[in-house]
């Protein structure tokens, strides 16, 4: 769960170093694997998704470039996207959300 998290993260906060398009592109990739996770039914399935959104995490670097900001919707729809696809992991997990797992 916790390596979702820091990638879905990692997006957002990588967002400056690209281009509008560039970010466009990668937040349209978070869309798909948050659809995926979504989608999946078992933990197992989760598994792989987070595996596989861990390797294409390694590749961002190269395809965001150094330069650029993300427009204030795009910052948006990254965290939107972050969120949904945090959810449908807890749901696979069984793990509380963020807020409710430091309540005493």
């Amino acid at each position: 769960m916790r390596s979702v998290l820091v990638a879905a993260s990692l997006v957002v906060g990588l967002a400056g170093c690209g281009g509008s398009d560039k970010f466009d592109a990668v937040l349209g990739e978070l869309e798909g694997f948050k659809n995926r996770m979504c989608a999946c039914v078992d933990k197992a399935c989760g598994d792989q998704v987070a595996d596989d959104w861990r390797a294409y995490r390694a590749t961002m670097k190269d395809k965001l470039g150094k330069d650029g900001k993300p427009s204030e919707a795009q910052d948006k729809r990254g965290r939107v996207i972050d969120e949904e696809m945090r959810a449908c992991r807890r749901k696979l997990t069984g793990e509380a959300p963020a807020a409710e797992a430091s309540k005493p």
